[in-house]
């Protein structure tokens, strides 16, 4: 199986995930906040296949769905990691850690009812109103 590995700013927090065949970018609330954009690039795997090394500080608040949304993040510099949300075979490792031309074409766009009124769907992504 091929991977792919990224990390924090600093360095402090690495992962190692298998290489995905495409992204998801999701437009909620708590993405925006959780990463001062808006919206945030996913790689979601299954969490038996996430490596982490480093030990990430942890932010958890109530999602969408009413279950928890564990944030994972460098304690160090600040950079979001991971986050896992209430489906156990699902983690949304943020595509930021890897460096260019590793990241794929983003298979959908989530929470889409929030996206900016001059934003538009990337081309080829399904439009998703929530999650």
């Amino acid at each position: 199986m091929s991977t792919i590995s990224g990390s924090c700013n600093c360095g402090a927090i690495k992962v190692t995930i298998p290489r995905p065949q495409n992204s998801v970018l999701c437009h909620c609330t708590s993405c925006r906040k959780s990463g001062g954009t808006i919206y945030s690039t996913n790689l979601v795997t299954d969490p038996k296949d996430l490596n982490v090394e480093g030990a990430p500080s942890q932010y958890r608040a109530t999602g969408f769905s009413g279950h928890d949304v564990v944030r994972n993040f460098c304690g160090k510099c600040g950079s979001p990691v991971f986050t896992t949300i209430a489906d156990p075979s699902q983690v949304f490792v943020k595509a930021g850690l890897f460096e260019p031309g590793q990241i794929p074409k983003a298979a959908a766009e989530l929470f889409s009812k929030n996206m900016e009124e001059w934003e538009s769907v990337h081309e080829g992504a399904a439009r998703v109103e929530n999650q």
